[in-house]
């Protein structure tokens, strides 16, 4: 099982590059050269990429020469519903761009691209990020603190958590908003793999 989620940001063509491509990902992640080689398809391969839409065969100029900018709060398999409750203010699924952690917690219902067969990759194309800068948006110090204790009553009501933990959770979605909005100016995807 994936331990932990991390988020970055990417052209639109990297994704549509990624999706075809998913066995480069790690070389995207680690700023590497791909290998050529993984690009060779053969004729059926390519008929089939074609009808689906996701031929995309050329490695992106602007492929990354350094270790990918990881953004958004420390999420792992211990605490993704907390992160769906604090976006959305509810444990149930949702939809659009609100259901960016949902992909771990429910694989078949949520709006995200699946990037790779195993369901460990994930993104929003630029179009979506609005919507999550919106919900992003509804987030400061108080009201992240406010759902976390939410949260926290429903599934441990006798945990008191201590200052630094809502310090940490705050400066998460810190960064994570800066990067969503830096995204949507910017007009980037989001991506988010499990590893």
């Amino acid at each position: 099982m994936a331990l932990c989620l991390n988020m970055f940001l990417l052209p639109n063509e990297h994704i549509r590059f990624l999706k075809a491509n998913p066995q480069m990902l790690e070389a995207y992640l680690q700023g590497q050269q791909p290998d050529v080689t993984q690009l060779e398809q053969t004729l059926f391969s390519k008929v089939i990429s074609l009808f689906k839409g996701s031929i995309e065969q050329t490695i992106p100029e602007d492929w990354p020469l350094a270790n990918i900018v990881m953004i958004g709060p420390e999420v792992d398999h211990r605490n993704v519903d907390l992160h769906h409750y604090i976006v959305n203010n509810t444990e149930a699924r949702v939809k659009g761009a609100g259901s960016v952690f949902q992909t771990w917690l429910d694989i078949s219902h949520h709006d995200a691209i699946k990037m790779d067969a195993a369901n460990e990759s994930f993104a929003f194309q630029s179009h979506v990020l609005p919507e999550l800068q919106q919900l992003l948006s509804e987030l400061n110090e108080q009201t992240v603190r406010d759902r976390f204790d939410a949260w926290l009553f429903i599934h441990n009501p006798d945990y008191q958590p201590q200052a630094i933990e809502y310090q940490q959770l705050w400066q998460g979605y810190q960064r994570f908003k800066l990067g969503v909005s830096q995204a949507v100016e910017q007009n980037l995807g989001l991506m988010w793999v499990t590893q």
